[in-house]
């Protein structure tokens, strides 16, 4: 009973264990970044102090009485610090950021002090941790000396068990819900549990367990521990290197990484369940622990035969699952499944070498002793592994290579341990050799990947492969992520992605229209250039392609660029744009940095007159601490007096409430915030620390180079940039409002957790995108784009984020109905062009007047025109319009109509919500859907400028079911009306936009 009751526990032990580590890690990475040098840092920090806490124990072990009290007495050490971890954290790190980092500086010493703090913070979790495995399983072998295979098979399988099950609960239940803070405290009283429960089975003293030097000869202890820390060594390459392979096929995001974590840790589980009653029938167990590593590094081999066929499989999910919440958790569950087929059966075997080692020193000689000494040096080893992996190995010879030499070296050392075994036959040791050799061969000549293959993003495109006649020119498995720059078949353009996810793509040929990510990376630039007389320095969180860096050294008013790059290889790879991208690699004040921005940024001693923030979607682990509240608030200490901060914003494969998370993270650390739309998928955020934000100047003014970028856009003009202002911080305040999602936080990680569900189901923020071409003017409610004169405005060009080019349209609206001008197909839609056709057919014969025709398309030629003009260039349009025939004029309703699109053209706010209440009531306009879809919004909108907040209550209550065009717009306004209501100390409207989109 007893054995079964500290299995029970140790699995708990496991599961807290797990959620230490997984929570902790999260943790430490928002201190120290996520750069390849602080992810290591992090691995071996857990990994030095559990090999610290296992050997402490081991040099004791025979003169601890009672090993389950002091087990006891570290498992309640360990949960109060657990409960105790979180408030700690943000104190310390608080007092860091605010007080000593200033003080040491950027540099070196700023990097020793960041590790000291992280050593501080969790190393003696890490040693106390470390003690528990040797603590718990001298306990348990006193109650059964015979059956010590048995008892260290049982514990690594409880123990590992319960961590797997802790890595799924910690990420999909207890963040989601109670965050990092709730759930490292859960941890915690775990501990404390466990530790309450332990401590009455450890009261009477024991004697340790001795050595029997007969049953194991041939083998010295030394040769056991360098096996222990080897297959340490080779499981974390194992380790590191599937889960970069896996992260090409299933996604970088939280929930692939913690599948596959989990799936690895199950694989060691069952390995030591299935040893659990053969370890103590085997006399020799060093001849079967080198059965187990030449079998565990031909599963490893066998591994890249399974990953090859894994994007196949990846394909067919995603195309086959619907792309719903039940979907998402239905792919999670497969590509777990996936997972488990890479790494189980080597990680199976992995789970049996430790207990068989550990056993083979226990029996040698070295009694209870064994078990911390072989569990340093396989932690010690794991150190080794993790170093070689990350800074050695894929980096020079890729994931690939790096997990064929891993299992070589297992294969070599389960020779070796033949060789040292007792009673080992010759002939099978070679067999085992030739067949190690054979495998080598093998898989080394079979199992390349096509590079194709590896950079389809299958997770998100479920294509197995990029398209035939794609040319890869350059391909590398980096620190961080593996990155690839690739040509399209026609030649035309190139795209760099890391892990899959294309990060960005340009136009590299003469003539061929600009990509939508061009506009991006230019505006990113150009926006704050245009909108700072005198900047001196820029720092660029991200290189990506590098157009955003060669964008900004076009201003020579720049003296200083930063650009901070977490991946080595994404420079290397993005010299292949050529001269679009040249200065960010020619001119001199352009400054490279291979580190984590937060990190970078504490320690410089510089500030910025802008800072400009692109890095990856948010989904990808790791990145959605650049879009939280505690960031944000981190900023804006960085900047200049003046300074800019641009923040770039997917609106792709996410929702409206996630953007909303976002801006509540954002806006209340900032003066001033305008949003930008550069095309229909990518939203720009320029932020004032201080103030409101500056006029934007035109292109004209601009450096010369600066002003080639924007004319290769064609963006002659301010009012070309200004097309492109969606909201100002008012708006973005009341989109923010519209979801009751808290603010993103790095302890709260709501985009992290949401995001990549989000990117399965392929949503979209389309309201925000489409409120740009809004049929009504609630841009210039919302403080974004005002038309200027008609007469003095350069003849527009196409912008990316309105393909249509609708301002384009409504001049040639505007002329066709002043003068009677065609129109020209070439950038309006033929259906605009028949409304225009109908409403223009009465005019010269009332006979062709029909009213409900002509209601239904005035709405749409008024809305496809009144937003893009000032009320003076409405003249005679829509304001007293001289083409408006009698018939319309005496028609009650088209007259109705006519008097409410000039009220909206004349910017006349009383007399819309006079007219529009008027057309509602008699409900003259019923059958004439997209009339009255017009007619409602207008007077919602007509309401909100006038602040009639009951109004516009009332309206939506009686007359919002008639129409569920447009939802999100009417939200917005309703988020609107709250938001002025609180400004003005009023009760808020008490009423929801119904249904709800």
């Amino acid at each position: 009973r007893a054995g079964r009751v500290l299995m029970t526990l140790f699995a708990i032990s496991g599961f807290a264990g797990l959620i230490y580590e997984s929570i902790r890690t999260q943790y430490l990475g928002l201190f120290l970044g996520h750069a390849a040098y602080a992810q290591s840092f992090v691995l071996i920090l857990f990994m030095g102090g559990m090999a610290l806490g296992a050997w402490l124990v081991s040099r004791r072990s025979a003169r601890i009485a009672r090993p389950l009290a002091i087990y006891a007495v570290v498992e309640l050490l360990i949960g109060v610090l657990g409960v105790a971890f979180d408030p700690l954290y943000r104190a310390v790190t608080g007092f860091a950021y605010a007080s000593l980092f200033p003080l040491v500086g950027d540099g070196l010493g700023l990097d020793l002090t960041r590790y000291a703090i992280s050593t501080l913070l969790i190393g003696v979790q890490c040693v106390a941790l470390g003690a528990t495995f040797p603590l718990m399983s001298a306990g348990y072998l006193r109650f059964a000396s015979r059956e010590g295979g048995r008892v260290l098979a049982s514990l690594y399988f409880t123990n590992s068990f319960g961590a797997a099950i802790g890595a799924l609960v910690a990420t999909f239940v207890l963040v989601p819900n109670v965050g990092l803070p709730g759930t490292v405290m859960a941890g915690g009283l775990l501990s404390v549990l466990v530790a309450l429960a332990v401590w009455p089975l450890g009261k009477e003293p024991s004697v340790a367990v001795a050595g029997n030097a007969a049953l194991q000869v041939g083998t010295t202890p030394r040769l056991i521990l360098a096996a222990a820390a080897i297959t340490g060594a080779t499981s974390f390459v194992y380790e590191i290197t599937w889960i970069r392979m896996l992260a090409l096929a299933l996604g970088s995001t939280l929930h692939a990484f913690e599948l596959m974590l989990a799936a690895f840790i199950s694989g060691i589980a069952f390995g030591g369940l299935w040893l659990r009653n053969k370890a103590d029938r085997w006399p020799d167990s060093i001849a079967a622990a080198g059965w187990v590593q030449v079998l565990m590094g031909i599963a490893a081999l066998g591994s890249l035969f399974v990953y090859a066929h894994s994007f196949e499989w990846v394909a067919e999910l995603m195309q086959g699952l619907s792309h719903t919440p039940t979907g998402y958790t239905l792919y999670n569950v497969a590509t777990g499944a996936i997972a488990i087929a890479v790494m189980f059966p080597a990680a199976f075997f992995a789970g049996s070498t430790l207990p068989l080692l550990t056993l083979a020193l226990l029996r040698r000689s070295a009694g209870e002793q064994a078990i911390g000494r072989v569990y340093s040096a396989n932690t010690l080893g794991a150190i080794v592994g993790v170093l070689l992996a990350m800074h050695v190995l894929m980096p020079a010879v890729g994931v690939r290579v790096a997990l064929w030499i891993a299992a070589l070296g297992d294969m070599a050392l389960g020779i070796v341990l033949l060789r040292n075994a007792g009673a080992m036959v010759r002939t099978r040791i070679l067999a085992a050799a030739a067949v190690a050799i054979a495998a080598s061969v093998v898989s080394l000549a079979f199992t390349r990947v096509d590079p194709l293959v590896l950079a389809s993003a299958v997770y998100r495109s479920g294509a197995a492969e990029l398209h035939k006649g794609t040319e890869m020119m350059f391909y590398g498995d980096g620190k961080t992520a593996s990155v690839a720059l690739f040509q399209s078949p026609d030649g035309q353009r190139r795209a760099i992605a890391t892990n899959g996810k294309v990060d960005a793509s340009i136009s590299v040929t003469n003539g061929a229209d600009p990509s939508p990510d061009e506009y991006t990376m230019t505006l990113a630039a150009a926006l704050p250039l245009a909108s700072i007389e005198q900047p001196r320095n820029a720092a660029v969180i991200g290189f990506g392609s590098g157009m955003t860096v060669h964008t900004l050294l076009g201003s020579e008013r720049l003296e200083r660029v930063d650009v901070i790059e977490i991946e080595p290889f994404m420079i290397e790879a993005a010299r292949r744009f050529g001269e679009r991208v040249e200065r960010a690699y020619s001119d001199p004040r352009a400054h490279i940095v291979i580190d984590d921005a937060k990190a970078f940024l504490a320690g410089a001693s510089r500030k910025y007159d802008i800072i400009v923030s692109e890095p990856s979607n948010p989904w990808v682990s790791g990145v959605a601490a650049l879009f939280s509240d505690e960031f944000y608030d981190f900023v804006p200490r960085h900047l200049t007096k003046g300074g800019l901060y641009v923040q770039w914003l997917q609106l792709y494969e996410i929702t409206p409430d996630l953007v909303s998370s976002v801006l509540k993270a954002m806006l209340p650390h900032f003066a001033d915030v305008r949003a930008y739309l550069s095309n229909e998928g990518d939203m720009l955020l320029v932020a004032s620390a201080e103030g409101p934000l500056p006029v934007l100047r035109s292109p004209a003014e601009l450096d010369p180079k600066l002003r080639k970028e924007l004319e290769r856009l064609e963006m002659a003009s301010s009012d070309d940039l200004e097309l492109l202002s969606l909201m100002g911080k008012h708006g973005l305040t009341a989109l923010g409002e519209l979801s009751a999602l808290p603010a993103n936080s790095d302890f709260f990680p709501i985009l992290q957790l949401r995001a990549p569900e989000a990117r399965f189901m392929k949503l979209a923020a389309i309201g925000i995108s489409t409120l740009q071409l809004s049929s009504l003017p609630i841009l210039e409610v919302v403080g974004g784009y005002r038309p200027t004169d008609a007469s003095t405005e350069p003849y527009p060009t196409v912008s990316p984020a309105r393909r249509d080019a609708p301002r384009r349209v409504a001049r040639e609206y505007r002329e066709a109905l002043l003068s009677g001008a065609s129109v020209s197909q070439r950038f309006a839609k033929k259906e605009g062009i028949d409304r225009l056709e109908v409403i223009r057919a009465a005019m010269p014969d009332c006979s062709r007047f029909d009213a409900g025709e002509w209601v239904d398309a005035s709405a749409s030629i008024a809305g496809a025109t009144i937003p893009f003009f000032k009320p003076a260039d409405l003249e005679g349009v829509w304001i007293d319009p001289r083409w408006l025939p009698d018939c319309a004029q005496s028609d009650p309703l088209a007259g109705k109509a006519a008097r409410l699109y000039s009220a909206v053209a004349a910017r006349d706010w009383p007399s819309v919500v006079r007219v529009g209440s008027e057309i509602m009531e008699d409900d003259s306009g019923k059958g004439h859907e997209e009339f009255v879809s017009y007619v409602l919004r207008a007077t919602e909108l007509g309401y909100v400028a006038v602040r009639d907040w009951k109004s516009l209550r009332d309206t939506e209550t009686k007359f919002g079911a008639r129409s569920t065009d447009q939802l999100f717009e009417r939200r917005l306004m309703f988020s609107l009306a709250r938001l002025d209501a609180q400004v003005a100390g009023n009760s808020p409207p008490a009423v929801s936009v119904t249904p709800r989109d």
